[in-house]
């Protein structure tokens, strides 16, 4: 069991270097001679703005992808839509048929749905996450989609 999630490390990474950085400075302020201070205290400001915006937009680009949940390949070539008839090619339709069975059985759309996204690159847990469907079902429609695209 991991105590603190992966993309924390990264965030205290960057604040121990953010802390050394502002040591070093705070070092080269008390060893230069007092007609100095004034212009080194600008350039490390100056320096320290700069980093300040890249690691805000360096933040934010990773944020947007984790929510997103990774990189998923939109329509290959230029007319291709996800959502046609081609898309539904090696459904496995009867890997899933017991999860259409009974009168909790969620409805066939959102297999065909996780089905689509799996071939588009989502992975299982984003669409269990994300259609509320059993993990089992959507690990073989994912297994599936992923053979399909070894073979095409």
């Amino acid at each position: 069991m991991r105590i603190v999630p992966r993309r924390w490390n990264a965030e205290v990474m960057a604040m121990v270097a953010v802390l050394v950085v502002v040591g070093a400075e705070l070092l080269v302020l008390v060893l230069a001679t007092p007609g100095q201070r004034p212009v080194i205290s600008g350039v490390l400001l100056g320096s320290a703005a700069a980093v300040l915006v890249v690691f805000g937009e360096v933040w934010h680009v990773l944020r947007r992808r984790h929510r997103r949940g990774g990189h998923p390949r939109g329509p290959g070539r230029e007319g291709e839509t996800w959502f046609s008839a081609e898309a539904l090619e090696g459904f496995p339709a009867d890997g899933i048929r017991q999860w259409l069975v009974g009168p909790d059985a969620p409805d066939p759309n959102r297999f065909h749905a996780a089905w689509v996204l799996a071939t588009h690159g989502r992975d299982a847990r984003w669409i269990v996450q994300h259609l509320d469907l059993p993990d089992e079902a959507v690990r073989l429609l994912v297994e599936a989609a992923r053979q399909r695209e070894g073979v095409g």
